[in-house]
């Protein structure tokens, strides 16, 4: 029955029925009549029936057994939720065993730009990192020797005085850590050390003056030191700018545009790399299910699944044609993952480097932009094309826990840093802070999830739970006015 008013139609319809029929039963025969009438009567028999106490059938039901009959109810919904939702930490697992395949979110930290200035990404040689030249310092001694005198002096270029070269430096006029905030974050680390090594750039200096000027402008530095010859320091700022200039671009309108086209190149490798790894991720998952699931059907229906007149060769083929099937209805899924991770690497990517133009982002940041947009990419797909059979409010609420998953992983990927800090020097600390912010992230996804299931901000539990609730009551009532009803057929009565 699908309804009450239709149980009740057909209940009407039974009593409509019995009424029209006519209910004259079989008389027993004179013979069986005269048998039953000769037989003596147990008297004993009857004072033993009159003695014993008559069971009393009590058919009222107090409020206190309704609330009962609801609470338990009530528990099942429960039990079940969680059962699904403690089910899905098998994600968690699964996270754990990508990690090691390279597949996970923490292995695109090799793609990530190091925005924060670090000298040594300047100074070291370009052709450890493909690149052509010399590394600074040896172009340093290069020029040290191209610009002593016979006497071992060399001319200081803010200046024009000769000292002995022990007491000289070969400094950057645009000192390293200014063309890196004037956008050298954006080249590659090749790029950032040909411009380290680009004589263009070079001036020899007194220690004294190289260390008081240290990352200063010089334009600005030579304001403020009467020793500097102010025609020189200006011809060295103008030949050093001029050779930034060679790699990037001193106008505010052309630096936005060069950092826009290096990010969009970023965007295009993140993104492609990120979306690969969410659909061979979500791939593995999958195969994972499947397989997980053959092995199920072969413990409960045996290997050959009762066909017994083929060898276990065939079997296994017939085994891995079911997985392949299974993996073939999911690629719109894999399909899916590609896209959502490939956008939202390439708009973090783009963010991350429009940021930097403003401050500086270490490797971290820019990880936990990157899992933001993710999430925010999952959490805004699932309201816009929410999954068949969701209403906006259950969109908006697995929205919710996409979000706080979000936010969770963000947090563990800060405490992953910190245990990896803590466990410096032991062995394979990195693969244990890896796998135990894992962990981490994904308990303390599943904590949250549990937390916002019972906050419940939108009620679409508490209408799951009354349907639920409404499904089993109602399911039960049919299930014993069938059975009330085949016992009233049987016996031939009407009601």
């Amino acid at each position: 029955m699908n309804s009450r008013s239709e149980r009740f139609k057909k209940r009407q319809l039974t009593r409509k029925n019995y009424s029209n029929k006519s209910h004259i039963k079989e008389m027993a025969t004179s013979d069986l009549a005269k048998q039953l009438l000769s037989e003596e009567v147990d008297h004993r028999f009857i004072e033993e029936f009159f003695k014993t106490e008559r069971p009393v059938y009590d058919l009222e039901v107090s409020g206190s057994e309704v609330t009962k009959s609801l609470e338990l109810l009530d528990e099942k919904f429960s039990k079940d939720k969680y059962d699904i939702l403690f089910e899905s930490s098998k994600e968690v697992l699964i996270d754990q065993l990508l990690s090691p395949l390279k597949l996970s979110r923490s292995d695109l930290s090799d793609l990530d730009r190091e925005f924060i200035y670090d000298r040594d990404n300047y100074t070291k040689s370009p052709k450890s990192v493909g690149g052509e030249g010399d590394s600074f310092r040896t172009q340093r001694e290069k020029l040290k020797k191209e610009s002593m005198t016979h006497d071992g002096k060399i001319q200081d270029t803010y200046t024009g005085e000769f000292h002995h070269a022990s007491e000289m430096d070969l400094d950057h006029i645009k000192s390293l850590n200014n063309f890196h905030d004037s956008g050298g974050f954006m080249l590659s680390d090749s790029e950032k050390r040909q411009f380290a090594a680009d004589s263009d750039n070079h001036g020899f200096t007194n220690q004294a003056i190289n260390r008081s000027k240290r990352e200063k402008d010089l334009k600005e530095f030579s304001e403020t030191n009467e020793k500097l010859d102010k025609r020189r320091t200006n011809a060295a700022h103008a030949r050093a700018e001029k050779a930034a200039e060679k790699y990037v671009p001193s106008g505010k309108v052309e630096k936005t545009v060069f950092v826009a086209q290096k990010a969009a190149q970023d965007g295009i490798k993140v993104g492609a790399n990120q979306g690969l790894q969410q659909a061979l991720g979500k791939l593995l998952a999958e195969l994972i299910s499947a397989t997980f699931a053959e092995v199920k059907d072969v413990l409960a229906n045996g290997f050959k699944n009762g066909e017994y007149n083929i060898d276990w060769i065939e079997a296994l083929k017939i085994r891995m044609n079911n997985v392949k099937k299974k993996l073939l209805e999911k690629w719109k899924n894999v399909a899916s993952a590609f896209a959502s991770g490939a956008l939202s690497g390439f708009v973090s990517a783009i963010v991350t480097a429009l940021l930097n133009m403003f401050v500086r982002t270490g490797k971290n940041v820019v990880r936990l932009i990157r899992e933001g947009f993710l999430s925010l990419s999952k959490a805004i797909k699932t309201l816009i094309l929410p999954p068949e059979g969701l209403s906006i409010k259950e969109a908006a609420h697995e929205a919710t826990k996409v979000l706080a998953t979000g936010v969770v992983v963000t947090g563990g990927i800060m405490t992953g840093e910190s245990i990896s800090a803590m466990l410096n020097g032991i062995p394979f600390a990195d693969t244990i802070s890896m796998v135990l912010a894992g962990m981490i992230s994904g308990l303390g996804s599943l904590f949250v999830v549990f937390m916002l299931d019972k906050l419940d901000l939108f009620g679409v539990n508490e209408k799951e739970r009354h349907e639920f609730i409404m499904g089993k009551l109602e399911s039960r009532i049919t299930l014993n006015i069938e059975r009330s009803e085949a016992v009233i057929e049987r016996l031939g009565l009407t009601y």
